[in-house]
């Protein structure tokens, strides 16, 4: 079948339709393309954000957990009377109810003067310092167990954390009369009184 010239002019403007639809088609398509990788470019992004902010907020959480726990030790130390001035009068008034208590023999001690505590490696920081009394302490004992009580009393109701730096333990030549009830037992120890006081601003 010939087509003449007028059948083409008639064909003209369908053709030119399909061709319009042709390239609408062609430009939707690119056109949808780059909106499928940009949605996927914001999508990797948006995920990418989300994990920063989530990790900033884990972090977060954590440094107010450290927080509160820190403040929580500092409040315990604050109510036992460890941070501020040293208490040298508590602590003796300490040494001798303990002794009564405990029913102990002599007790005897020295204190030196308070200066910065200063042990290897340590670090001072965060407006705070750590400041130390050495106590000598001398006591005559029945058996060891008298040595550790006393320790313990001392550490819990002490106003200043203790540290033990040394302990040597000898055994008491019996006394006259050979009564059960005389020193067996002579230790001769090394405390540091520690507290804890806020710097002063210069």
């Amino acid at each position: 079948m010939k087509l003449g010239r007028g059948d083409l002019k008639q064909l003209r403007l369908p053709s030119a339709g399909f061709l319009a639809l042709i390239l609408a088609g062609v430009a939707c398509y690119f056109a949808a393309e780059g909106y499928l990788q940009e949605t996927k470019r914001l999508g990797t992004a948006t995920s990418a954000q989300r994990a920063e902010v989530q990790a900033r907020l884990a972090s977060a959480n954590e440094e107010e957990r450290e927080i509160k726990a820190s403040l929580q030790q500092y409040q315990a130390l604050a109510a036992r009377g460890i941070v501020g001035e040293e208490k040298r009068l508590d602590w003796v008034d300490t040494v001798t109810a303990i002794k009564n208590e405990r029913r102990l023999f002599s007790i005897g001690y020295s204190i030196e003067p308070q200066e910065e505590l200063d042990y290897p490696g340590f670090s001072r920081g965060g407006g705070v310092k750590f400041m130390v009394s050495r106590a000598k302490v001398n006591m005559q004992l029945l058996h060891e167990e008298d040595l550790l009580n006393f320790i313990d009393d001392l550490t819990r109701r002490g106003r200043s954390y203790l540290s033990v730096r040394s302990c040597e333990v000898q055994r008491e030549s019996r006394g006259a009369g050979g009564t059960t009830l005389a020193p067996r037992l002579r230790a001769d120890c090394v405390f540091d009184l520690i507290t804890i006081r806020h710097d002063k601003p210069a």
